[in-house]
């Protein structure tokens, strides 16, 4: 249909504007009939102003159920990030304590090395020359007392760098024994474990300080933890008793409900797992506490500095 005239004011109006109702758009728009079909009564509108009462108290319950259900999901987003916090730092003191263990490794097979080479060094000496019997008399020569009280531990390390500064200080009062080729390559191979050594028991040293300094960092995580577990079953415990005791749960109609309609007017934790939070705190709590105990007694092994 190409045009047609309005029913109201006798325009011409196309057909596409009329909607339907045989008037132009002007007339529709003052008749308030938008979206009506023609002839159509308009809609009943709803009654503003009127006071509506709640007389069971479903809506009361359902809001103190939707208030405490988002502030609870807030605080066990924070304890769910701060132990996720945890877990990272955890894995990172495990790297750590695994490279101390390797240099650990590293510097005991170095020194085992040593011994015996040590030894190899001290049977050539015995071998060739009269080193086991001047050293006995320098020994005994050296004695101004017949019993000396010992006060410090010495090591087992210490003994037998004493005794390699012994043939070292012989080999440099009798340097022809020094020069020989069987000397000369026993002491270059004494060298290079030594070089060895020093650079391991570097790297040890500096893991160690590492680690311990990370380890410092758990107790006031792990307290900041605690005092976020609290607040959330605060949270929990005010809100299931605020939610629990309201007139429409403790009323006769709840009691009637399906079990889902009476899920969506509880305080829902299935997902948060609390249970969970103080045993993960307290298994992260003694792996570092038996992390702290090895590296403290790999420290005092090998004699690190502080």
């Amino acid at each position: 249909m190409a045009a047609s005239r309005c029913k109201k004011c006798t325009r011409f109006i196309k057909a596409k504007y009329a909607y339907s109702s045989g008037m132009c758009f002007r007339c529709f728009k003052r008749n308030g009939e938008r979206g009506t079909n023609a002839g159509s009564s308009p809609k009943p509108t709803k009654p503003r102003g009127i006071f509506k009462m709640d007389l069971t108290g479903k809506k009361s319950a359902k809001f103190l159920k939707e208030r405490y259900q988002r502030k609870l999901n807030q605080q066990h987003k924070v304890v769910k990030d701060k132990r996720d916090f945890f877990y990272r730092m955890n894995h990172k003191l495990k790297k750590s304590l695994s490279e101390i263990q390797e240099f650990a490794s590293n510097l005991e097979a170095d020194l085992e090395s040593r011994a015996s080479r040590y030894n190899s060094l001290q049977n050539l000496l015995n071998k060739e020359t009269d080193f086991e019997e001047r050293m006995w008399k320098t020994t005994q020569k050296s004695q101004k007392v017949k019993s000396v009280t010992v006060n410090q531990k010495i090591n087992n390390s210490e003994i037998e760098e004493a005794k390699f500064d012994s043939m070292m200080q012989y080999l440099e009062k009798y340097p022809k024994y020094a020069s020989k080729s069987s000397f000369s390559k026993l002491l270059d191979e004494i060298k290079e474990v030594e070089s060895g050594i020093k650079r391991t028991k570097k790297n040890l040293n500096k893991a160690v300080a590492e680690a311990l300094k990370e380890i410092s960092y758990f107790p006031r995580n792990i307290v900041e933890f605690r005092d976020y577990v609290k607040k959330y079953t605060n949270v929990l415990r005010e809100g299931s008793e605020k939610v629990n005791n309201s007139r429409y749960v403790k009323g006769l109609l709840f009691k009637f409900l399906s079990e889902e309609d009476k899920q969506e007017l509880l305080i829902d934790t299935l997902n948060h797992n609390p249970e969970h939070f103080e045993n993960s705190v307290n298994q992260l709590e003694k792996e570092v506490n038996q992390a702290e105990k090895e590296i403290i007694s790999l420290k005092k092994k090998f004699n690190l500095k502080e």
